[in-house]
């Protein structure tokens, strides 16, 4: 006869044969445990069992449990206080089977709340272990104690190694599946995001995505305002929803403010006992926070807000329900800035366009070869086309050939990018000439690149500068006559008057001064005009500089005395002669001298000197008055140009303008400087002879 040892041998073969067979045909991780637990159970005729599985952080992630025989719900809740003191606990912690013939008299159990504290039991407790990681503890008890022999724990510990293959082999798979689930949802969410690309509408579709594939109670998306280092929540799904959106928090503050600030997710399980947590959203909204799971949605690595999720639904929290929600994050993140770049990037279009059809001001657009390509209404009225007759034009049929930046040199140079101001004229449609101002400018875009063409009418300008040349040589060619009469009788005058009579003679020599003054403006107004036509005819003589600088000073000196300024002189002894038109030149010194006097607000000092630099003689005319400001010396010697000072003297700012065309006509240079102290030093060079 087989005797009972061997039996029982055979009967724990096959009953492992049963169970291999059966773990490996369960892939549900759930259904496995149970299978596991309950075949385990009932081969070794064990009233209760449970099988606990822990993940790498040693917290509960799924477990079963038998009690008298039925598999119990929620075990997850029950049996969480008995790895921190059971023998399953002690199990796990030692990394080896725990065996208790007496539950009443081990320490290491911890009895179940339906069960007597002194009632003897049963029990073991074996431990999955796979590639040296603990997986699980495998729990068996039996009503009566001294139970289980070496034989069945051995059985168990047997059963335990298959079942950890199995249990890793359908976690794997578990998580394998819910990975592809996350991968599946974060491609609905894109899907969703991709579907829209107004920021406000975004939010929305972002915030509904989150609640739906988190199962959350409610929800939330906060924008970053870096200005005042502030979230603003923008929109808000769930109770209190309303209440939400617009509360505001400093980063750092609260668990939101923490991640907004860090950059790090995190799901908090027990919110009200993280210090992190701020209460007083709660209080402000009525509503209760249990969980907070939270992620940042960053764009280039800064973080520009957050999504928080709150109370997610029981079980739902799992390894990957972080992860996903990052993922999600991530996707909002650039989704949202996309967004945001359209809206305002429509937005300059539309502000564009408005400007565009609304300025005043005809604006042609071309491509970069010079092809109309758009005309506002203001183009079209003004160049007497329709918009479509326009399109496809070249942009020299508007404008006159040879004007402006339209030689092919000078047009390539503008589609590079440099801006051009001109004046030129537009042909219209029935070939009358319009002159213009136009400006010139390439535009880029996100969609194109084109140049602007603004064409500013300046006929009228032009006309009016013409009446006013017309009038002021009228003016002066009507003056000069008259003016040369009165001259020569207060000369007359002066000289048959009796030298003793000071009076006279002071009051006569004033008169003269000032008459010949007023011819010098004559004369530089009417040369003015002819210098700037090129049509000015110079009576060159080789002549002194030193000696012209005195003539002028000579002439200044009156003027000069009556305000208490002093004039230096710093001439060298020997100085190469000019070539120059003497008189227009004594003008030039006359005005800059003048006008230092005259810009003068108290007394002072005038210092004109000469020197020779290289084949030039550089003359100065260096004052200590105020100054000219340096934003004001590239234009100063325009014409019309005046510097804006309260009560100083006032002019109509040709006497700078006559000085520089005068200079140049002699193919000098004329410039002024800051002098060493303070004041202005005006500078001109003329050609020295041989």
């Amino acid at each position: 006869m087989v005797s009972t040892k061997s039996q029982i041998k055979r009967s724990h073969l096959e009953l492992l044969y049963h169970i291999s067979r059966e773990l490996s045909s369960r892939l549900d991780l759930r259904e496995l445990i149970e299978r596991i637990l309950r075949l385990t159970s009932e081969s070794l005729s064990a009233e209760n069992g449970s099988l606990i599985l822990i993940g790498d952080d040693g917290q509960v992630y799924d477990a079963a449990l038998i009690l008298n025989g039925a598999l119990v719900p929620d075990a997850e809740a029950q049996l969480g206080p008995q790895l921190e003191r059971g023998l399953a606990g002690w199990a796990l912690r030692q990394r080896q089977m725990a065996v208790s013939q007496d539950t009443a008299n081990d320490p290491r159990w911890q009895p179940a709340e339906n069960s007597q504290p002194a009632e003897s039991k049963s029990a073991l407790s074996a431990p999955l272990i796979f590639a040296d990681r603990v997986l699980g503890v495998l729990t068996l008890v039996h009503p009566q104690s001294s139970y289980f022999s070496e034989d069945q724990q051995q059985l168990l510990k047997t059963i335990t190694e298959q079942a950890a293959v199995a249990v890793e082999n359908a976690r794997l798979l578990r998580e394998s599946r819910r990975q592809t689930q996350n991968l599946r949802s974060l491609v609905e969410v894109a899907q969703v995001l991709s579907s829209t690309l107004d920021p406000d509408k975004l939010l929305q579709l972002l915030l509904a995505e989150t609640v739906r594939l988190l199962h959350l109670e409610a929800a939330s998306i906060a924008l970053t305002d870096m200005e005042k280092q502030e979230l603003v929540f923008q929109v808000a799904a769930g109770a209190a929803a309303a209440k939400m959106v617009g509360l505001r928090l400093k980063l750092g503050q609260g668990i939101a403010g923490w991640v907004a600030q860090t950059g790090q997710p995190i799901i908090v399980p027990e919110a009200h006992g993280d210090p992190r947590f701020y209460a007083q959203i709660d209080q402000q909204t009525g509503f209760y926070t249990r969980a907070v799971l939270c992620a940042p949605i960053k764009f280039e690595g800064y973080t520009i807000g957050v999504v928080e999720g709150l109370n997610p639904a029981p079980g739902t929290f799992d390894r990957n329900t972080l992860p996903l929600l990052t993922g999600i994050a991530s996707l909002a993140g650039n989704a949202l800035a996309h967004a945001q770049q359209f809206s305002f990037t429509e937005t300059v279009k539309d502000r564009y366009a408005g400007l565009f059809e609304d300025s005043f001001d005809p604006i042609i657009i071309t491509d970069l070869k010079g092809v109309i390509t758009d005309v506002n209404h203001k183009a079209a009225i003004a160049l007497g086309y329709t918009r479509a007759e326009m399109m496809g034009m070249p942009i020299n049929a508007i404008h006159t050939l040879g004007l402006g930046p339209l030689s092919q040199k000078q047009f390539s140079e503008l589609a590079r990018g440099i801006e051009m101001a001109f004046e030129s004229h537009v042909t219209t449609k029935d070939g009358r000439d319009i002159p213009v101002e136009a400006h010139a400018k390439r535009i880029s875009t996100t969609d194109d690149e084109f140049i602007q063409w603004i064409e500013r009418d300046i006929s009228e300008r032009l006309h009016m500068e013409e009446m006013r040349e017309d009038l002021i040589s009228m003016i002066f060619h009507d003056l000069r006559s008259p003016l040369g009469n009165v001259i020569s009788s207060l000369t007359l005058l002066q000289s048959s008057t009796p030298k003793e009579d000071d009076v006279v003679q002071s009051v006569l020599g004033i008169a003269v001064r000032s008459s010949q003054h007023l011819s010098r403006l004559v004369d530089s107004l009417l040369d003015l005009r002819r210098l700037e036509s090129g049509q000015a005819i110079l009576h060159r003589a080789d002549i002194s500089i030193s000696a012209l600088i005195l003539e002028a000073a000579e002439q200044v000196h009156p003027l000069a005395e009556g305000k208490g300024i002093t004039l230096r002189f710093d001439l060298p002894l020997r100085l190469p002669s000019v070539s120059v038109d003497a008189d227009m030149i004594r003008r030039v010194l006359i005005n800059l001298m003048e006008n230092a006097v005259k810009y003068m607000p108290g007394e002072g000092t005038i210092t004109a000197a000469a020197r020779v630099d290289g084949g030039n003689i550089v003359v100065s005319i260096a004052d200590t008055g105020l100054g000219i400001p340096e934003s004001e010396r590239s234009r100063i010697f325009d014409k019309f140009t005046r510097l804006q000072r309260s009560g100083t003297v006032k002019g109509i700012g040709l006497g700078l303008a006559f000085c520089k065309l005068a200079i140049e006509a002699h193919q000098g240079r004329i410039w002024v400087d800051v002098a060493p102290v303070h004041g202005a030093v005006f500078n001109f060079t003329l050609p020295a002879k041989d």
